[in-house]
């Protein structure tokens, strides 16, 4: 009976070892380009030209080169650009996941397929009509362009998830509290948006991030250097005939440091989210 034990005790440790080891490798898989590209960016450029991965001397001078290439002014459109959609996608998907989930109507089923499926069209497939579009309102090489091409870019998964959020809700409570005297607007107000409040928290992380590092359409529509977003800035560090290569990591960290604040700064409300996004289809 001891050995017995014993024997299920060492079998418990090792698979915990195995689970933690393959733990490890995961997280150092996934850390360690970001921490190359942290640390490159405050090394000289002598220095990462000299290929060993231990830094010897390190500088500030690549943040500087970066903010004197019009890094201010892509940040600022960038981050303007990427909190009008996402506050502006969550608002619609909240309205339409609330539609989808608690009314019924004909064609339901088919709008429901068609809103997800929408998500599955490469952006690449639609960009040529979209520019011509967008050439006809005279919204090329414009902020407000953008956003507008931005704005389906979210939208059916953001829709999927806070539908399957609300169907994960029990509608009864709503139901008794319209019987009590509520108005359907006092009670998505008071009741549905704060049980909500994690999904469209991670909404608006998820929709903000897909804004933030996009580049196909905003080199298809942005040409001026005063509209140009973050991803377009850091192409214009590249170099025709140098690689500055501590500028370059410099401009990545700049790129995707308020990104990692932001998941930082919302991880549990995220994590829980989308879990309560994924209950229900």
């Amino acid at each position: 009976m001891r050995v017995a034990v014993s024997s299920r005790r060492r079998n418990s440790s090792k698979r915990q070892l195995l689970i933690a080891t393959a733990q490890v490798v995961v997280v150092l898989v996934i850390l360690l380009p970001m921490i190359t590209l942290f640390v490159g960016s405050i090394r000289t450029n002598l220095d990462l030209d000299g290929g060993s991965l231990i830094p010897h001397s390190f500088t500030l001078s690549n943040f500087r080169a970066v903010f004197a290439q019009g890094f201010f002014t892509a940040l600022r459109n960038s981050l303007a650009v990427s909190l009008v959609v996402s506050l502006t996608t969550t608002i619609i998907a909240t309205l339409a996941a609330y539609g989808f989930a608690r009314f019924s109507f004909r064609g339901q089923g088919f709008m429901s397929t068609a809103v997800l499926a929408g998500q599955a069209i490469p952006g690449l497939v639609i960009l040529v009509p979209l520019v011509v579009a967008l050439q006809k309102l005279h919204l090329t090489n414009s902020l407000i362009g953008l956003a507008i091409v931005y704005l389906p870019i979210g939208l059916p998964v953001s829709v999927y998830m806070l539908r399957s959020a609300l169907l994960a809700f029990p509608r009864d409570i709503e139901d008794a509290a319209m019987c009590d005297g509520a108005s359907r607007v006092g009670v998505v107000w008071h009741m549905v948006l704060p049980l909500l409040r994690p999904t469209i928290i991670a909404v608006g992380a998820f929709t903000l991030t897909l804004c933030w590092g996009e580049y196909l359409f905003a080199l298809s529509l942005l040409t001026s250097t005063a509209a140009k977003t973050l991803p377009l800035a850091l192409q214009n560090l590249f170099n025709l005939y140098t690689l500055p290569e501590g500028t370059i990591l410099a401009g990545g960290v700049v790129v995707s440091l308020p990104v990692v604040v932001l998941f930082l700064a919302v991880q549990r409300h995220l994590v829980s989210g989308l879990l309560a996004g994924a209950t229900k289809g």
